[in-house]
């Protein structure tokens, strides 16, 4: 695979594989749903609009701008060693939520940065304890270009449509979603041309997240959207601005986060990095035009 690809991109291809997940993976009829309850207390599950209920957990039914904001840490793995904390980590994805005749689209623009482990404060320099070297951080910034099309009958990809994979799980008054899949393609930043901060030829991704969110706001045929908390991990190959070169191992992702409808709800200290980083992220509606990746982005600012 020739195209090169960002976080979201990779999270919006895994969701071509199957509609389980934040990435996704596994096929199944729209009808499929998994429950704790031989008895479900909701409404008989062959009767759920996969369609609605998916678009009110992650966004909305009606025209809105969402945030879904979260924080946690990035881990180093190196077999035969212990996992090392690395860095704190912030982010925040802004979706556009629009009706499009019978289908709801939506057009995400994220970005986020790594913090110190003690004071959580944005990092510009940082020493990595794996090879003593001083690097510099590159954080995240990716989304814009193509909108996400969902339809009646699933996730839409090009000319294909999936259909939906409603793995719900009913503890007490909650209903938590699961949502996994993997992904692997040719690196942007081949090991010839960057020794240092290529991971290798192809690199490799793979995602889990758990959405959370009250059984009676889910159901709820009133409601265009319905709050939701989320916990996320992810593993993939080592970060480019890691310099780690070939080396055995890869970084791991967990975060937890929320969404979002009121911008008063996000951190400080989230708010602070965006009026530097992005100043018009809040007020307009598409804060940047075309599509960024991080990786595309990574070749145009560094040397190595």
């Amino acid at each position: 695979m020739k195209k090169e690809l960002s976080r979201r991109s990779f999270i919006q291809k895994s969701a071509a594989f199957s509609l389980a997940s934040v990435p996704a993976i596994g096929l199944a009829s729209p009808s499929a749903h998994t429950t704790t309850n031989t008895t479900p207390s909701f409404s008989s599950l062959s009767e759920i609009d996969d369609f609605k209920i998916y678009v009110r957990l992650m966004g909305s039914l009606a025209p809105a701008t969402i945030y879904h904001w979260f924080s946690g840490h990035l881990w180093g793995i190196v077999p035969g060693e212990a996992p090392k904390p690395l860095t704190t980590l912030q982010g925040l994805a802004k979706s556009n939520w629009n009706v499009d005749g019978d289908n709801i689209t939506k057009e995400s623009f994220d970005l986020g940065f790594f913090g110190d482990l003690t004071t959580g404060e944005v990092l510009t320099e940082w020493k990595n304890p794996y090879n003593n070297e001083k690097v510099q951080p590159f954080h995240f910034m990716y989304g814009g270009g193509n909108k996400t099309v969902y339809t009646p009958q699933g996730i839409q990809s090009g000319d294909s449509i999936k259909p939906y994979e409603l793995n719900l799980i009913e503890s007490g008054d909650q209903i938590w979603m699961d949502e996994f899949g993997s992904v692997s393609f040719e690196s942007p930043l081949q090991p010839e041309a960057w020794p240092k901060a290529s991971a290798g030829k192809q690199m490799h991704f793979g995602s889990s997240t758990t959405y959370v969110t009250d059984k009676a706001e889910l159901f709820n045929s009133n409601k265009p959207a319905c709050n939701q908390t989320f916990f996320w991990t992810a593993v993939n190959s080592w970060e480019p601005w890691l310099q780690m070169g070939q080396r055995d191992g890869y970084v791991m992702w967990r975060a937890t986060g929320r969404k979002i409808l009121d911008i008063s709800e996000i951190s400080l200290t989230m708010k602070n990095y965006v009026s530097k980083i992005q100043p018009n992220y809040f007020n307009d509606e598409t804060p940047w035009k075309g599509r960024r990746s991080t990786y595309a982005s990574y070749k145009e600012v560094r040397k190595h």
